[in-house]
């Protein structure tokens, strides 16, 4: 996709109020059940041919990351790694593209304990959103445990709101991340890094630059 492309779509989020969005959110009748579903790997997703993503493999922005280390006293690699389900390489540098919630070697979130999210007031933004994300017909609503209850308006309108932020600091995030990585972007060049993976990749996540030794 091209910038100007996704230039075009934060301008229409622009022009659209986020009450559009509390429809269809009320209807699903969300209510968090705090199960642990979304934090824990239920399913993988596949990206192309060679690439399974792991359902709780988790995409998040650095602003996420310094509210987790803030909120917890971590440090920034102990709260995140480089996405290892999105790299591109150029024949000698590999680079990630955003940082993951990291995750245990039971594969869950790190921060899913004891059947409890640790982390829930501070909990990423795409956290905030789920079940809910936009797609190219409007809201769409992924498996939860927690739909089909009463939901009150309040609850729908804040979700909304949270869920238009999200989606326009997503792509603005993409913008700056193709602007990162210029012509190296390419979908055809997109690999996973093998499991047991040791060296250095660059991480660019739209805000900066950085080396990682994984």
């Amino acid at each position: 996709m091209e910038i100007a492309s996704l230039r075009g779509r934060v301008e229409s989020l622009i022009h659209v109020h986020s009450r559009d969005y509390v429809p269809d959110i009320l209807k699903s009748g969300f209510s968090c059940a705090r199960c642990g579903w979304c934090c824990r790997e239920n399913f993988s997703i596949r990206i192309t041919e060679d690439i399974l993503r792991p359902s709780n493999a988790i995409s998040i922005f650095p602003d996420d990351i310094r509210r987790i280390m803030k909120g917890t006293g971590m440090k920034w690699d102990e709260a995140a790694q480089p996405d290892i389900y999105s790299c591109l390489s150029d024949g000698d540098k590999i680079y990630a593209i955003g940082w993951l919630l990291r995750r245990n070697d039971a594969k869950e979130c790190v921060f899913y304990m004891d059947g409890a999210c640790t982390i829930y007031e501070f909990r990423p933004m795409i956290c905030r959103c789920y079940p809910f994300f936009m797609g190219e017909r409007g809201v769409e609503v992924m498996h939860c445990e927690g739909l089909g209850k009463e939901m009150a308006g309040e609850r729908a309108e804040e979700i909304a709101r949270m869920l238009k932020r999200f989606e326009m600091k997503k792509l603005r995030s993409y913008i700056n991340i193709m602007a990162q990585l210029g012509d190296k972007l390419s979908f055809a060049n997109l690999r996973a890094l093998p499991r047991g993976y040791e060296g250095e990749v660059i991480v660019c996540d739209g805000e900066g630059i950085s080396w990682r030794r994984l």
